[in-house]
């Protein structure tokens, strides 16, 4: 199936060396049965995403809410608190389970508008070295290629993955679930180890303050690290959710 990708760089966050942008060209999808089944699965596979990521959502707020009696709670364990963000990490998960909570002064629209642009995780993810838009399957679902790199090499080889990015309403609430896929026009490089990514994402609420907004991101990823050290695995780890630092950075600074 043609899928009529175009290419194209550079946007309002800036460029980078390395990066492809893929759109589809309107008038060259071609329109057939095996294009709607494909369309069909990504959506059934976005929507469980979405709802297993909003009860993650919910676990986290309980555990967060109940931190000063209880330091674990439906099973997410407070490792950090301070007046920017809290982190969390599932226990007992044999995956790498974080989770990360900060209030942000900027509105929900504001926030989901950078982050649906997969292009921005440049400026608050510095090991994002490549990012592709493979494909639009719709105005709220697409699938999205990333490479990232180590800025030393004590992990060995890069990670990549391919997962699909679904922006969906929840009432007042925005939710942004990614999880990993497969698509004929990215398969997997035999020289980059393949990460697996599950329920992961973003959900943003509108305070009653103007203009503030909560934002929870829970991370769940399978990075492939055997071999690698315990504490180097930890380190890995806990940095995952504390990119909600440099998000709240961009729009405070």
């Amino acid at each position: 199936t043609n899928l009529g990708l175009r290419r194209s760089a550079g946007n309002e966050y800036g460029s980078h060396p390395d990066l492809c942008f893929w759109s589809l060209d309107d008038d060259a999808v071609e329109v057939g049965s095996d294009v709607d089944d494909a369309t069909n699965d990504y959506v059934t596979m976005a929507n469980s995403a979405a709802a297993s990521l909003y009860r993650e959502y919910i676990n986290v707020l309980e555990a967060v809410r109940f931190a000063a009696v209880c330091p674990e709670k439906l099973g997410w364990k407070v490792l950090e608190r301070n007046d920017e963000v809290w982190t969390l990490e599932k226990k007992g998960s044999t995956i790498q389970c974080m989770a990360g909570v900060a209030n942000i002064r900027a509105s929900e629209r504001e926030i989901m508008d950078f982050l649906r642009d997969p292009r921005t995780r440049f400026t608050y993810d510095a090991t994002l070295y490549k990012t592709n838009i493979v494909a639009e399957i719709n105005e709220d679902l697409r699938l999205v290629y990333a490479h990232h790199k180590a800025r030393s090499c004590f992990i060995g080889h890069g990670r990549d993955m391919l997962y699909f990015q679904y922006d969906r309403k929840e009432g007042e609430k925005r939710i942004l679930a990614h999880a990993s896929c497969e698509h004929p026009k990215c398969p997997v490089n035999p020289d980059i180890i393949r990460s697996t990514m599950y329920e992961t994402g973003f959900i943003i609420e509108p305070l009653p303050e103007v203009e503030v907004s909560s934002v929870v991101y829970v991370v769940k990823v399978d990075l492939n690290l055997e071999g690698v050290p315990d504490s180097l695995v930890r380190f890995i780890k806990r940095k995952q959710p504390k990119i909600l630092m440099k998000i709240k950075e961009y729009f405070e600074k």
